[in-house]
């Protein structure tokens, strides 16, 4: 990775440190939550998995995921993530990667779902959130994805079901 591209990944990850810190205490202090709960989702295709990058951190690779409301299971928000950044719709979930704890403590936690069985195409037309999307081979994940979001990737493909760990 050439040195701008290099700045431009850790300048990205600072931002969405940034967004997390904003939108974890904004939950935490203003919101109804007592935990502040998210969701990641990887969808495999043909043993390639879908990435996308934010408008907030252009810089970096992520799986699509977000925030748990209020009343809402993981997987109900699994699926409204994914048909919001994506496009796709979710029909089930093969299971969970892992549960695992947040930047902010023990309040703050990610769950990782896996998926194969979703129906739909790909928008390729950004949004307010999501600059662009793309399906990349497991085996040759882009050089700047999320430090996290390449781990998760990683323990998917290894066979990791369930675990429990920091993010």
């Amino acid at each position: 990775m050439s040195y701008i591209k290099r700045v431009f990944f850790y300048v990205s990850i600072a931002i969405e440190w940034c967004a997390y810190v904003a939108r974890y205490w904004l939950l935490h202090t203003f919101g109804s939550q007592e935990d502040v709960k998210g969701v990641r989702v990887i969808l495999m295709r043909d043993g390639r998995v879908v990435l996308i990058r934010h408008w907030f951190s252009p810089g970096i690779w992520t799986l699509p995921g977000g925030g748990i409301h209020k009343n809402e299971t993981p997987n109900e928000a699994g699926k409204r993530e994914i048909r919001e950044e994506i496009g796709y719709t979710i029909r089930t979930f093969g299971g969970a990667v892992g549960v695992y704890q947040g930047r902010m403590g023990r309040k703050d936690s990610v769950i990782v779902l896996y998926t194969d069985d979703f129906e739909g195409s790909m928008r390729f037309v950004p949004n307010m959130e999501v600059m662009d999307r793309g399906l990349f081979e497991v085996e040759h994940l882009p050089l700047d994805i999320s430090p996290a979001n390449r781990r998760r990737i990683q323990a998917y493909a290894a066979g990791v079901r369930n675990e429990h760990g920091v993010w």
